[in-house]
């Protein structure tokens, strides 16, 4: 990348900064108190703060630059292709990416396209992020298995600290079947979803449907 490459990437990636996670979202939009939605660029460095973090405890080594390369840009080609719902509108995901095949493919294409856009502008090195978001996508390492699961554990961090418990049950048993997604990588992994999932369950205060009317 030459001077002018570097400074349009980075101008093109404020855009991370200021797309908003979760907002608009079902269940999210519903809520009685007031939320302070934080950007997925927020969300991205706290996953590579879990990298790190987490790195010794693994039962396989990992490779750190790498897996910090994947979280840094996993969700860049959302700048342009949007941060999608995986509630859905039914608040389920029949409807979304997380449980409907051909939303899915849709979606993976429409990021596929994003990330070429975005990316391979910059010549080699953008195809090495390209690469890197690609197999990270794919889920086609141990490196990339790894951040699509604590990419999941972020998630639920998140909303432990946002909701303080107080959810509504269809959003609780969402939320925890869809973070399922995050076991089977690592048994330190799979510790730390159990962690955290029962924190979700031990504060639970259901909110009632009419409240967030």
């Amino acid at each position: 990348m030459n001077l002018q490459e570097i400074f349009d990437f980075l101008t093109i990636a404020e855009g991370l900064k200021k797309l908003e996670r979760y907002k608009g979202f079902v269940y999210w939009r519903d809520y009685p108190f007031p939320q302070r939605y934080e950007s997925v660029a927020d969300h991205s460095w706290r996953l590579a703060l879990l990298v790190i973090v987490v790195e010794k405890k693994l039962h396989q080594k990992l490779n750190i630059d790498k897996a910090l390369k994947m979280a840094l840009v996993h969700d860049i080609p959302e700048i342009i292709a949007g941060d999608a719902s995986p509630l859905g509108e039914s608040g389920t995901g029949d409807d979304s990416h997380s449980f409907n095949e051909k939303i899915a493919k849709e979606r993976f294409k429409r990021e596929c396209q994003a990330a070429e856009k975005i990316f391979l502008p910059l010549g080699e090195d953008g195809q090495v992020f390209y690469d890197l978001w690609l197999e990270c996508e794919e889920k086609n390492s141990f490196e990339a298995k790894v951040v699509k699961a604590l990419d999941k554990i972020e998630a639920l961090l998140q909303i432990l600290s946002w909701t303080d418990g107080r959810m509504f049950k269809k959003h609780l048993d969402f939320t925890i079947l869809y973070s399922e997604r995050a076991l089977g990588i690592d048994p330190f992994i799979d510790k730390l979803w159990k962690l955290l999932t029962d924190k979700l369950k031990d504060t639970f205060k259901e909110i009632e449907e009419t409240e967030g009317e």
